[in-house]
């Protein structure tokens, strides 16, 4: 490891604190050594008749700016003239790793150290490939090259942190058990989601004067105490499967507002594939929710209901910091004691997440979905029934203000039309209804397995049927503590 130079080892101890990241969606973001590479590019070979200096110098320029997919373009254009020249192939390996050509990298990689065995930046960058690829045997084999070369402290602390990446990754995939619970506080403003002059609302709707809100229609506040707790148990299966079942259960309790505690069960199944950047979920999962309310009726409607539901779900990493996903999923759902409402839906979902390499490791992500809901059965009219169509957007924030401290924002709008004249209010025609809600706060870890949320959340629907406009604040603290 003589040929990595003291400007070079400053590189990477600048980049090491990238390689922190947060998980989403059950996928590690590992952070790139790009500006360590470009530092080193230089220092790591001996030297040799540089082949078109001011080709190399525009690629180190585009690397360096964080252009790499320019950079490869570039160089792949003059790849069956200057192939086989260790900076050029350096150089190309570079841009093709960070433009998501883990492939091309890898033989790219392979070049230079068959013309220079010794080469430690292209041994660190063909490893880091490995790991990209999936291939963890093979990267691990390297790291481990690496590491008996007696590196400098420098590098011998990036080579300690991948390694552990690898076990992590490994452990993901193996045979294991975890489970995980917590407890929280809060208060909620509009608990029964309904419009804050009920009387107005009846009259708009459904042209009748004079009723009073009661029972479910109540307007109602108060402060809760809730807990839940979760387990999950993986199963290595063979050529990157792994299979998988798992469950959680929830609860909460308003002061003074027992009718509207609830409780609340999820059973889940399912097969995971990974292949490299690529992953497939496929899972099935059973959900019941029980709540008693007060409704009038005998007897007694309730907000007792059941969910079955299938889906499918498939992300591709683009590269180290950016990963595209697509889903479907199709659930029937069921009102255990008010049947009307029963109806089947099919959804579709697409999502980006975004990982930054700078200060805070920021992470953005952005989704959608269109959802389709066809209900089971008509309304007394023998005409109408509620079924309706949704679609929305929502996005996330993260923001590390140190290694244990982080904030966070979400944002999302939705809006739903119903399908059949009047399902919902005899003075308006089409429901419509747009909804719209913000979240904030921060999140603290405050031990390695343990940590606290606080956060801040708004809604509000804006509906053409002034019965189902609303406003709802909460407030809300929760401490959760993850074992393995």
């Amino acid at each position: 490891m003589s040929t990595v130079s003291s400007g070079g080892i400053g590189a990477l101890i600048l980049i090491w604190p990238m390689i922190k990241r947060q998980r989403s969606m059950r996928t590690h973001f590992i952070p790139s050594l790009l500006a360590a590479s470009v530092l080193l590019c230089a220092s790591l070979a001996p030297p040799r008749a540089l082949a078109n200096p001011a080709l190399l110098r525009d690629a180190q320029q585009l690397l360096a700016a964080n252009n790499p997919k320019q950079a490869y373009m570039i160089l792949f254009a003059q790849q069956d003239q200057l192939s086989g020249n260790a900076e050029f192939d350096y150089l190309l390996g570079q841009a093709a790793l960070e433009s998501g050509k883990i492939d091309e990298a890898i033989i790219a990689f392979e070049r230079v150290l068959q013309v220079d065995p010794k080469n430690a930046g292209a041994r660190i960058d063909l490893a880091r490939a490995y790991f990209n690829a999936g291939s963890m045997d093979l990267a691990q084999a390297n790291f481990i090259e690496l590491r008996a070369s007696n590196p400098p402290p420098a590098a011998l602390m990036v080579i300690e942190k991948y390694l552990a990446a690898i076990r992590e990754r490994r452990s993901q995939t193996a045979t294991i058990f975890s489970a995980w619970g917590e407890t929280s506080l809060g208060y909620d403003s509009n608990l029964t989601g309904v419009p804050t002059d009920f009387s107005a609302a009846v009259l708009s709707a459904f042209n009748i004067d004079g009723i009073r809100a009661t029972g479910n229609s109540i307007k109602r506040k108060a402060p809760y105490i809730g807990a839940a707790v979760g387990a999950d148990y993986n199963y290595a299966l063979k050529a990157g499967w792994v299979a998988f079942v798992g469950g959680e259960a929830r609860g909460r309790a308003y002061r003074k507002e027992a009718d509207f505690k609830s409780i609340s069960g999820e059973a889940r199944v399912g097969t995971l594939w990974a292949d490299g950047p690529k992953q497939l979920r496929l899972a099935g999962g059973y959900s019941r929710f029980n709540q008693e309310g007060l409704a009038p009726g005998d007897p007694k409607p309730t907000n007792d209901r059941t969910n079955a539901m299938i889906s499918a779900d498939y992300r591709y990493a683009l590269n180290d910091r950016q990963q595209l996903s697509v889903g479907v999923a199709g659930s029937r759902v069921k009102f255990l004691s008010n049947r009307i409402e029963d109806f089947d839906a099919a959804m579709v979902t697409a999502g980006f997440v975004q990982a930054f390499d700078r200060k805070g490791a920021p992470l953005w992500q952005l989704s959608g979905f269109y959802s389709r809901d066809e209900a089971a059965r008509k309304l007394a009219d023998g005409i109408s029934d509620k079924s309706k169509r949704v679609a929305g957007v929502r996005s996330y924030f993260q923001y590390s203000l140190t290694d244990n401290l982080a904030w966070f924002n979400g944002l999302g709008f939705s809006v739903r039309r119903d399908e059949s004249a009047f399902a919902r209010a005899t003075q308006v025609q089409i429901g419509r209804d747009r909804l719209a809600d913000a979240t904030l706060g921060v999140n603290w870890r405050f031990q390695q397995k343990c940590s606290m949320r606080a956060q801040w959340f708004a809604s509000r629907n804006d509906s053409n049927i002034a019965i189902y406009d609303f406003t709802r604040h909460e407030v809300s603290s929760t401490i959760r503590c993850d074992f393995q």
